[in-house]
């Protein structure tokens, strides 16, 4: 028995507990354009204007689509051209296809600007993502310094102690006392408010040797 599609909707729950399912991948952007035409939903062709920024094979899709999908495609990159022009965005591919095929359509200024809102909107999300992926690398860069630091003052006993602690961890007896004798009182030095001026002295300093 052939496995049931599995909904959008379930996938997008999933991703919210961190749970991530892993889909094949496309072959090229031309397999993306064609499915998407293919599938005369309109949501979906919002989307076109997005894929049509990377370069595709016009008469590898055409001969894929029949007399009304072959229309959306015209239209699509019609309209994606008047956009690209709005944001002066270059794209030599899509005014070489409209000369050489002579694409010549209509387009409303109703169906334009609700196909230039989505591809701002879509742009907007875009950057949005990108400084959120920034932040994370930033964050997991600092982490990474961090532990570094640790690593070179502390022992790994120490740091796994430590570590419970930040955790909320409950430690035993016996490492509650190894906190108070060998931790703290190292922690309570490196807090000292004079140490970052003392050691900045220190690597500011010209050195001298014998």
């Amino acid at each position: 028995m052939a496995p049931k599609m599995i909904s959008a909707k379930l996938i997008k729950s999933l991703e919210q507990e961190g749970f991530s399912l892993e889909f094949p991948g496309y072959a090229s952007n031309e397999n993306r354009i064609i499915e998407i035409i293919k599938s005369n939903n309109e949501r979906l062709l919002l989307a076109l204007p997005l894929l049509f920024q990377q370069e595709f094979d016009y008469a590898q899709i055409i001969k894929h689509l029949n007399g009304k999908n072959r229309n959306i495609f015209g239209r699509l990159i019609l309209i994606t051209h008047k956009i690209f022009k709005r944001e002066k965005i270059t794209s030599p591919n899509l005014a070489a296809i409209i000369k050489q095929e002579k694409i010549h359509k209509k387009i409303p200024a109703d169906e334009f600007e609700y196909y230039y809102t989505s591809f701002k909107s879509s742009q907007k999300q875009k950057e949005i993502k990108t400084k959120e992926d920034l932040t994370k690398q930033i964050d997991m860069r600092g982490t990474l310094n961090l532990n570094q630091a640790l690593a070179r003052i502390y022992s790994p006993g120490k740091r796994r102690i430590m570590d419970k602690i930040f955790n909320h961890e409950t430690l035993t007896n016996t490492e509650l006392k190894y906190y108070y004798r060998a931790i703290r009182p190292l922690s309570l030095a490196i807090l000292n408010e004079n140490m970052p001026k003392y050691l900045r002295i220190i690597e500011s300093t010209k050195k001298y040797t014998s």
